[in-house]
């Protein structure tokens, strides 16, 4: 991709991540004017640069949502809720595009030739009075719906041997049709009974890529609209035999031994890309084989996992989004402020300086010279100075603001109100809230799943609310500050709060735990059984979740970058869930530890004390070991033994590293305590990517590899 063009997808996608922010606001408060005139500066500008880089087909696209919000503006036609989900349909298209320009390096193919589903867009406004009027009618079947169709016949079309009326009555996944003149039929003598004077409108259940391929070769004009987010690659909108396939085959790659590993995700991703390909999900199938190919390369079923579960999730976009290499893309290409640049070729040029002032004393050292070490000394603390220096301004760069990934929780939960029919309100506080670049991509799944969980399983409906005597629209919040070195946000709901005895017989029911388990078990226990695999209190499956894949995926996904997560809950009252996070992820603290005369790293922040035990204190259980400390038993894993080194011969007394990660506790046994390191992590690539146990790598001063290993991994 040319500098041009890519300067084109960096500003195209903030001016419509901030159009799509600003219509829902608008959607809350229709009638601020100043912000209505920011979107269709939004929209205008979209629609200006699309015609800078000869892009036709985004340019109608912009050009018929910024009529619709030129009505607004008049005060001609009010900016409904129908009107803002039309816009922001016409935002994911764009969307839609800049991904296939990022992936490609060029403007799509068709760009001459936009589709169907913006056809005429410049005679016929998708978000226009027809449009309104049709789901307006519906109700129910407003609600199913997946598309919308306006179909104007060709005045002569009876004569092509078209029947319009047959055509529409066959139209795929069919819930509306809707009947009117194009004209008024005037006196009944003069009638033209071979004329065609119909319009047609329909509302579909079938996503617009269906109807685009039925429609095509017509007669006439046609408009093919897509509702909002829920027609692209939905879960709703897949078959059910397609959705009891795909969760075959999640339950596929979680059976099974290592030997049959490649088989079981071979099979799984092909069978899943099959039947999306099947029903015409071409996109997605693509997006499934990639997940496979990952999971191969990676060793790991958990690419082609996490994609199944969001595509059955109804997040299909996401779902693109997070198991698409090139969607890596948009995250490596962002701004950089112009004073840190200038930081860094400053810092360059110190760095050059001390070179060569310890090239001069390392000829010196050649000859000979007595003053060597001295001058070395003071050498070697400039340059421990610089990089210093050079390590916190690289960190600086990497820094961005949680706004990126926040602001698209409010399109999202406005689409899941919607299916839900609960209506939510939600808030969102410290999207400015700054962190290292990492921990911003990584949030937006766990924060998916909170969100999901909190709207599904939290928030009542309004009948049910209104009994309780709460208002009839939810809070959801989502909080985030900084403090110290840590990130910590919240997602809280004042919802019905956490059944703990639902949660008590719902992990008796899937073998989680014993009846007599439950009986020693204290409420935070009970809570911290959410997070176990598979574990849900849903009693059927849905498109929002129930699938026992959530929260323990959550707490995956926050440890594995050193952080943790917290749980509250008040019956009747609502749920908090808080995440706390590094402020980056590039600068890790470690022990080192010597083993088997090896050394390895493990996270400090994982570490809760060293203690140092006579021998006789490690009690056998079983094949395993335990020691007691401080009045609880802890199982004691042998690292050298754990990680196939030869140990030593025992010693009178025991090294043990008391460490926690996913909720367990254990005691880690070692030859000697080495140092603590402050080091910037370089995760395993390649065949070793995603080798279990091992979080990263970094080269100590001697030149030697040390593998930093992952607690929660080992203990689990």
């Amino acid at each position: 991709m040319n500098e041009f063009l890519q300067q084109f997808v960096i500003e195209s996608r903030e001016l419509a991540d901030a159009a799509s922010a600003g219509l829902l606001a608008l959607e809350q408060s229709p009638g601020d004017a100043e912000r209505l005139d920011e979107v269709f500066r939004a929209f205008h500008t979209l629609k200006g640069s699309a015609a800078i880089v000869q892009f036709p087909a985004m340019e109608r696209v912009m050009h018929a949502a910024e009529e619709v919000l030129t009505e607004a503006r008049a005060g001609t036609h009010p900016l409904t809720s129908a009107r803002v989900g039309q816009c922001l349909a016409h935002l994911d298209q764009v969307t839609e595009w800049l991904d296939a320009i990022e992936r490609a390096g060029e403007l799509p193919r068709d760009a001459a030739n936009p589709p169907a589903g913006i056809a005429e867009c410049a005679t016929e406004r998708p978000a226009g009075a027809w449009l309104t009027d049709i789901l307006g009618k519906c109700g129910d079947d407003a609600k199913r719906a997946l598309t919308a169709v306006r179909f104007v016949p060709a005045a002569d079309s009876l004569y092509q041997g078209e029947d319009p009326f047959e055509r529409m009555t066959s139209l795929p996944g069919l819930l509306t049709l809707d009947l009117a003149a194009r004209e008024p039929w005037g006196p009944l003598d003069a009638l033209d009974p071979f004329r065609c004077n119909l319009v047609l409108t329909a509302l579909s259940a079938a996503p617009p890529a269906d109807l685009q391929a039925y429609m095509e070769g017509r007669a006439g004009d046609c408009t093919i609209v897509a509702l909002s987010a829920r027609s692209e690659g939905s879960g709703l909108s897949l078959p059910p035999r397609v959705k009891q396939l795909i969760e075959a085959q999640q339950a596929l790659l979680g059976a099974g031994s290592a030997r049959s590993f490649a088989g079981r995700v071979g099979s799984a991703g092909s069978a899943a890309a099959n039947a999306l390909r099947y029903c015409g999900r071409v996109e997605l199938a693509a997006t499934i084989s990639r997940a496979a190919r990952q999971s191969l390369l990676a060793l790991s079923a958990q690419p082609l996992q996490e994609a199944l579960a969001r595509l059955l999730t109804g997040e299909a976009r996401a779902a693109t989004a997070a198991v698409d290499t090139a969607a890596a893309a948009v995250a490596r290409t962002f701004r950089i402020d112009a004073d840190q640049i200038d930081a860094l070729v400053r810092l360059a040029g110190e760095l050059t300086v001390v070179n060569n002032a310890i090239g001069h004393v390392a000829r010196l050292a050649q000859a000979g010279d007595p003053s060597v070490s001295d001058l070395l000394k003071d050498r070697h603390d400039a340059l421990d100075r610089l990089v210093g220096e050079l390590r916190r301004s690289a960190l600086r760069m990497r820094v961005r603001p949680l706004r990126t990934v926040l602001q698209r929780f409010p399109r999202l939960v406005r689409e899941m109100s919607a299916n839900l029919g609960k209506p939510v309100r939600l808030d969102i506080e410290g999207d400015e809230t700054e962190a290292d670049k990492a921990i911003v991509e990584m949030l937006f799944e766990p924060l998916l799943h909170l969100v999901r969980n909190a709207m599904d399983h939290g928030v009542e409906s309004a009948s049910e609310r209104a009994a309780a005597g709460k208002p009839a629209t939810a809070s959801l919040r989502i909080k985030a500050e900084r403090g110290g070195d840590q990130i910590l946000i919240e997602v809280s709901d004042d919802g019905a709060g956490i059944d703990l005895p639902r949660v008590r017989k719902a992990a008796v029911t899937h073998g989680l735990i014993t009846e007599d388990q439950l009986l020693t078990m204290s409420e935070a226990d009970t809570l911290d059984l959410i997070f176990a695999p598979g574990f849900s209190t849903a009693a059927q499956v849905t498109e929002t979740s129930g699938r026992g894949v959530g929260m323990d995926a959550v707490r995956r996904a926050v440890e594995r970058l050193g952080g943790r997560v917290t749980l509250a809950s008040v019956a009747c009252r609502g749920t908090k869930v808080r995440l706390s996070l590094p402020f980056t992820v590039m600068m890790t603290h470690v022990m080192t530890v010597e083993v088997g005369g090896e050394m390895f790293g493990l996270p400090l922040d994982a570490i809760i004390e060293t203690i140092r035990v006579p021998h006789a204190a490690l009690s056998k259980v079983g094949a395993a070991h335990v020691v007691v400390v401080r009045d609880r038993a802890l199982p004691v894993v042998d690292l050298a033994t754990a990680l196939g080194i030869e140990p030593l011969a025992d010693a009178e007394e025991v090294t043990l590293v008391v460490a926690a990660g996913s909720g367990e506790c254990g005691a880690f046994r070692v030859d000697r305590i080495v140092e603590r390191l402050d080091l910037i992590l370089k995760p395993l690539e390649g065949l070793l990517a995603g080798t279990p146990g091992i979080m990263g790598t970094t080269l100590l001063g001697d030149g030697r590899v040390l593998l930093v290993l992952d607690i929660a991994e080992m203990l689990r």
